[in-house]
């Protein structure tokens, strides 16, 4: 009788080896993402303050990957930037879309987002 066992996505997801090549760190296991969807927007944001978004992963069977690998980029920097963790800087008034994407796998979600001119106790 053959013997096989599997892991859940999610489970996967967070699974950490330690490195066979010699590195002194660990290894992530990246699953494969069909889609991404933006959970936690920021529709609105004042100018000189930040806002956090939030996203997950989901896989070809429907699995929630919450703490997948994203990208996220602004289509325009001058108005309102994110970094890595998907928080946004609002920058100056106007209106920009923030994407983020899949690192592995495929898939992507937009938002907008408006920047507000600063009101009071402006940087």
């Amino acid at each position: 009788m053959k013997i096989r066992s599997t892991i859940p996505a999610v489970v996967a997801a967070a699974l950490v080896l330690p490195a066979c090549s010699g590195d002194s760190g660990p290894t992530a296991i990246e699953i494969p993402l069909a889609r991404v969807e933006i959970t936690g927007p920021c529709p609105t944001v004042d100018e000189g303050a930040t806002c956090q978004m939030t996203a997950r992963g989901i896989t070809a069977d429907n699995q929630i990957v919450t703490n997948a690998v994203l990208r996220w980029s602004s289509n325009a920097n001058s108005i309102a930037q994110v970094n890595n963790d998907g928080r946004v800087f609002g920058l100056a008034p106007g209106t920009a879309t923030i994407t983020v994407e899949a690192s592995f796998g495929e898939g992507e979600d937009t938002s907008r987002v408006t920047v507000f001119p600063c009101q009071k106790n402006c940087p």
